[in-house]
């Protein structure tokens, strides 16, 4: 579900950037493999949340939770509350947004399992 374990090396890259500019260095040129990457982890943190809008429709236009586990929900959500302070403390917004969205959408279906 979540694809974001290896981002901490796009701040690393940053902080050696940083680095070689101070010491009048040139920069390194990225590959394109890693500028792919860092586009497609984007966009898969962005809409990853949204494949569980399904899930969330299903639940409120038939007032039915039937099959839905909320501890299940409950407990994805408890894991994933960490990672937004994560990506905080490594100032990584694709961390950030990514994670606050699945944090919403999993406490949306937690509150239809809990309602219906």
């Amino acid at each position: 579900m979540h694809v974001h374990i290896g981002l901490k090396h796009k701040r690393i890259r940053k902080e050696r950037e940083m680095l070689r500019e101070k010491q009048g260095l040139p920069s390194t040129p990225r590959s394109k493999y890693f500028i792919a990457l860092d586009k497609i982890t984007f966009v898969a943190g962005i809409v990853g949340p949204f494949t569980v809008l399904p899930q969330v429709y299903q639940i409120f236009s038939t007032h039915q939770a039937a099959g839905v586990s909320a501890t299940s929900w409950i407990l994805m959500s408890i894991v994933t509350f960490p990672w937004i302070f994560y990506g905080v403390a490594h100032k990584d917004k694709t961390i950030i947004v990514s994670f606050i969205l699945w944090e919403i959408v999993n406490l949306i279906v937690v509150a239809g399992a809990l309602i219906y």
